[in-house]
């Protein structure tokens, strides 16, 4: 649940905001034309996108290229409320910013990155706290002064140890990159996203999207992924330790019955005997 949302405009676009969250909290984010770097000042949460499954913790942040996200704020404890900042990066203000010295490091890269995790770093959670003050101070924020701290933090996150990944998203930060069926559904095979966030990853409307799964796969969406989750739980119950529930929720169902019962369905026995055995 959002409780509060500040921001700062630049042209009628959201330059920088603040969100007041409350878990459990499931949103979904497109950056069409825009990056947006994310940071969190306490708790977790957990950033999808079409070729990634990435968690951040306390003071950590992500660069997002533009294109569609999923983000779920995890409740660790219930009655927590945590704070996200955001600095959208649109084309034409970066190009404003840099004027005839657009940056150096806007280059082309074979590799094409959606996201890049950037770790907790001293001058990063210094520069979240001049945006701090400046929204309990929102009389001294002008345009100019927006511009400012936004080539701040491009040159902070240039100084961090993730230097040479967030100079490669840089670079394709406002290229459009349409990811591959097959790359989509292989990244999140695991993972607990529904049919209809995977079809939306993919660009395609949910009918599309089934049907050109089964043209590639031979089967609908919902069956082959639960296929592919419990041949990877027997994989894991035959290799390691790891408890009953603990596979459960590593290969992506959410509720242990359902998957004791669909285990049992193909397996003849359910998890446990298996084991055993």
């Amino acid at each position: 649940m959002i409780l509060d949302r500040k921001h700062f405009d630049i042209d009628n676009k959201c330059a920088i905001e603040k969100l007041i969250i409350k878990t459990p909290l499931r949103l979904g984010s497109v950056f069409q034309d825009e990056a947006c770097f994310t940071y969190l000042k306490e708790g977790e949460m957990s950033y999808i996108s079409p070729t990634d499954n990435l968690s951040i913790h306390t003071e950590e942040s992500v660069l997002l290229r533009c294109g569609k996200y999923f983000a779920t704020a995890i409740r660790k404890h219930p009655a927590k409320i945590y704070e996200v900042f955001a600095v959208h990066l649109y084309p034409d203000i970066l190009k404003e910013l840099y004027k005839n010295e657009f940056p150096h490091f806007i280059k082309g890269y074979a590799h094409k990155p959606y996201i890049r995790k950037i770790e907790k770093h001293g001058v990063i959670a210094l520069f979240i706290q001049s945006l701090d003050f400046y929204f309990e101070n929102p009389h001294l924020v002008t345009d100019d002064l927006l511009k400012l701290k936004i080539k701040e933090l491009i040159l902070l996150l240039l100084q961090t140890d993730n230097a040479e990944n967030i100079t490669t998203l840089f670079s394709h930060l406002f290229n459009p990159r349409q990811a591959g069926l097959f790359e989509v559904v292989e990244a999140h095979l695991y993972s607990s996203i529904s049919i209809v966030e995977l079809a939306s990853l993919t660009g395609r409307s949910l009918s599309t999207f089934k049907r050109d799964f089964e043209t590639q796969f031979g089967d609908t969406p919902a069956n082959f992924i639960k296929e592919k989750k419990l041949e990877k739980a027997l994989e894991l119950l035959q290799a390691t330790e790891l408890s009953v529930s603990e596979i459960c929720y590593e290969v992506g169902f959410q509720d242990p019955s359902h998957f004791t019962k669909s285990f049992k369905q193909k397996y003849t026995q359910p998890p446990s005997e298996c084991r055993k055995k």
